[in-house]
């Protein structure tokens, strides 16, 4: 049976909570996630100009000082949204793409995953949202660009390696950049451009180049 390439994305569950699935997050992990899900909203709402640690606590309906005891600063705010979206979106790729293999194979786990890049799952932008500001942070030189480029180039790496075992008459590297490009670029245009760009238009796009992936 196929199973999926070795990758960042596999073992997420474990590594990103790092407890049992019984066990109750701390009091510190709690309030976190209350602030991570405040940031997101801001950044939503009131775009990168918009966000604030006074804007933020805020909308978590906490003390400067306790948003502050996590995140001192706005660039942290904005690397700890987009590690927040990364973490949902490592533990829903995993749900689904283990669903998806299980029912239909590994052609129907690759185009999950690819689903969830594009995000073209569902209606929820924020995360597509988070990723844009967070890029366009990138667009400056320092940990942020660093961490930025790191992250998509392992991406770039997964789908290659997924298609060398998928699509093996397919140029891998090439298919790769190509397949990370118009993901990419349908995340910005359902961050950017909603209406024009609704989930199940980006879902029919992302499913054709999947199709013409698989024709040889």
């Amino acid at each position: 049976m196929t199973t999926l390439p070795g990758s960042p994305y596999e073992r997420m569950a474990v590594k990103i909570v790092g407890r049992g699935p019984g066990d109750k997050p701390s009091r510190r992990e709690r309030g976190e996630r209350l602030v991570m899900d405040a940031v997101v909203r801001v950044l939503v709402r009131d775009g990168l100009d918009g966000l604030s640690v006074r804007r933020v606590a805020t909308e978590a309906g906490v003390s400067i000082g306790a948003v502050q005891h996590h995140f001192r600063t706005k660039d942290a705010l904005l690397v700890a949204a987009a590690d927040h979206v990364t973490t949902q979106f490592k533990t829903r790729a995993e749900q689904r793409t283990r669903e998806a293999m299980d029912q239909q194979g590994a052609t129907a786990a690759f185009l999950a995953f690819c689903l969830l890049l594009a995000n073209a799952a569902d209606d929820d932008v924020a995360p597509s949202v988070v990723w844009l500001w967070y890029a366009a942070k990138a667009t400056q030189q320092g940990p942020v660009a660093h961490a930025f480029a790191t992250g998509w180039s392992e991406t770039e790496q997964f789908l290659r390696r997924w298609i060398e075992k998928l699509f093996p008459d397919r140029e891998a590297d090439l298919e790769a950049a190509h397949l990370l490009a118009v993901l990419d670029g349908l995340a910005i245009a359902r961050a950017a451009e909603p209406a024009r760009m609704p989930a199940a238009r980006a879902d029919g796009i992302v499913r054709r180049h999947v199709a013409q992936l698989a024709t040889s």
